[in-house]
């Protein structure tokens, strides 16, 4: 394609407002939308890891400012995230003949708050989840660290796909 044509479809684009709310890095983030706040993700499952609210809430922190444009704002940011810690559950996965379980599954849910007071319509509560399975053999405090971290860094994905991607 010549630069001619690219030049149209750029027009073309800009014209319809495409690039008004597209930012380079990926993310349809309406223009008048400049800041983010995060308010701390309490813990309210049956059981509970001490260290679990603050590491979700630094990691979703992190996650809208190294890949979006918006600062950080301490409270009442354009777009505001809050919420719980839903769910931290412990359960069989598989198991086997010999000695009963085999796998036990570590699952995760947070339920998710998002107001954007410029764009009520963006405005919802939704609850992500995601899970990790681990050895039966192995003892939780063992594997709990590298498997929270692992399914909070997945839930941080899935919530910046439905905001920031508008997924």
């Amino acid at each position: 394609m010549n630069w001619s044509k690219w030049f149209a479809c750029a027009l073309l684009f800009s014209g319809c407002g495409f690039f008004k709310a597209y930012d380079p890095r990926g993310t349809f983030i309406p223009e008048d939308v400049q800041t983010f706040s995060v308010d701390f993700f309490n813990n309210e499952a049956s059981i509970v890891n001490p260290q679990l609210s603050l590491q979700f809430t630094e990691k979703l922190k992190t996650k809208f400012q190294s890949e979006t444009r918006l600062k950080l704002a301490g409270s009442d940011g354009d777009y505001k995230l809050g919420g719980i810690i839903k769910d931290y559950r412990i359960e069989p996965a598989t198991r086997n003949s010999n000695t009963g379980t085999a796998e036990n599954q570590l699952t995760i849910t947070v339920r998710m708050d998002f107001i954007c007071e410029k764009h009520p319509e963006k405005n919802r509560t939704k609850e992500f989840s995601f899970f990790r399975t681990y050895d039966a053999s192995k003892n939780l405090s063992t594997v709990e660290g590298i498997l929270s971290s692992d399914i909070l860094d997945n839930i941080v994905q899935q919530i910046f796909a439905d905001i920031a991607l508008d997924w």
